[in-house]
């Protein structure tokens, strides 16, 4: 004779005694903290093209969004350009670039929802075609009428906003 086999588990008053973990809502991030302020810009030689990259901070990311005035955009191609002609390198990262551009929009999600002033101007950051991301932490629509208000044109195409005038801010 074969023992049948059972679950492991005992069963009691109807109810099983196993129980399944619930599943915790994530915590959403804390941008300030990833703002590192102890980080420093470092110039690294890129082994694979051999030319002076550029390792930004999110803070200099955040600083070269802050210069752009007022009713103008940037694009992170141009974010990119500048900062390497500031530091003497031949370009920078732009996979830190981009990492760090999406730390500052959610640094400023952060203070528009402590009902703050926004410390930095980065609806006025474009993508190199003209689009604003959808991806990043601060909500398209919102930087869509800060830009407006400022007077820049856009338009709305294929479930994003486009600037009519990318990169209208001075290098």
């Amino acid at each position: 004779m074969v023992a049948a086999r059972t679950p492991n588990t005992v069963i009691g008053a109807g109810r099983s005694s196993t129980r399944a973990k619930r599943k915790s809502k994530p915590k959403a991030p804390n941008w300030n903290a990833k703002l590192r302020p102890e980080l420093e810009p470092e110039i690294v030689v890129d082994k694979r093209l051999g030319d002076r990259l550029l390792l930004p901070t999110p803070l200099l990311v955040a600083e070269e969004i802050a210069r752009v005035p007022t009713g103008g955009t940037i694009t992170v191609s141009q974010v990119r350009s500048n900062l390497a002609k500031r530091f003497g390198a031949d370009r920078t990262c732009p996979l830190m670039t981009g990492i760090f551009v999406k730390i500052v929009a959610g640094a400023v999600a952060e203070d528009l929802a402590q009902r703050h002033k926004p410390r930095w101007p980065v609806w006025r950051l474009v993508n190199d075609n003209g689009t604003l991301s959808t991806t990043w932490p601060l909500d398209d629509l919102y930087r869509a009428t800060r830009l407006r208000e400022e007077g820049v044109r856009l338009g709305h195409k294929a479930s994003a906003w486009q600037v009519l005038n990318p990169g209208s801010a001075p290098a």
